[in-house]
């Protein structure tokens, strides 16, 4: 069984007093210019790369685990290997190439040593899909429509499957171009734009049996109508 991570020690504390790099202070500096600084001993500015990575990781690895408890430990076996291996780095790919491979690969190998007992789901709260397709008005109306619409858009992910739901994330949520995506995950282009092809078609299927099973959501005609035009305009784009 793999190692677990610490992670269940009360350290709040010491967050509190950490002193964490400002990472705006390098917002205009490059990925490899960052890594030159961290092989020149800098090595607080890693945190600097996490900060920038942390979301997409996640997520990725999200497609693949469904306990987040185990992503974190995942995300941090990830991190620990990418500094380890820092001055193997080449720059061969880009280094978020680099790190998300290794993401990948700590994700299959977390599947490899455990039994799959429930379906994988997809990342929970916000993501870019939201804030792209829907007004955020705020109306208890609208924010309704905005917690369902995030929840149907999860339920339908969630039923991909993983070799899908992979391509469907760092194309669609990560927005990850075709060439990075098919890197990462070995793939040619050609075949990274086949599998988001389907991934749409079988997330259009799914939207719309889920939408018309009435015990699904107790919604108004027009609530309802605003929710499925919303999510099939994003997966259509």
């Amino acid at each position: 069984m793999r190692k677990r991570m610490l992670r269940s020690v009360d350290n709040t504390s010491e967050i509190k007093k950490y002193n964490f790099v400002s990472v705006e202070k390098y917002s205009d500096v490059s990925d490899s210019e960052i890594i030159h600084k961290i092989l020149k001993g800098s090595t607080q500015l890693f945190e600097v790369l996490m900060r920038r990575y942390n979301q997409r990781l996640f997520r990725i690895q999200r497609s693949y685990i469904s306990d987040e408890e185990a992503i974190k430990d995942t995300l941090q076996i990830t991190y620990m290997k990418a500094f380890e291996n820092l001055d193997s780095f080449r720059g061969d790919a880009k280094f978020s190439t680099w790190i998300t491979r290794i993401a990948i690969n700590e994700a299959l190998k977390y599947l490899n040593g455990k039994k799959r007992d429930a379906e994988l789901q997809l990342v929970e709260g916000d993501t870019p899909m939201n804030e792209h397709t829907i007004n955020r008005d705020n109306t208890p109306e609208d924010k309704t429509i905005q917690h369902d619409f995030r929840q149907l858009l999860e339920q339908v992910v969630a039923t991909l499957p993983p070799k899908y739901r992979s391509v469907y994330l760092m194309r669609e949520v990560e927005h990850m171009d075709t060439k990075e995506t098919a890197d990462c995950l070995d793939l040619t282009e050609s075949n990274v734009k086949v599998r988001l092809h389907r991934a749409k078609k079988m997330l259009q299927e799914e939207i719309e049996r889920t939408v018309s099973d009435t015990e699904i959501f107790n919604f108004l005609g027009t609530q309802c109508d605003r929710l499925v035009f919303n999510v099939m305009r994003k997966i259509n784009q």
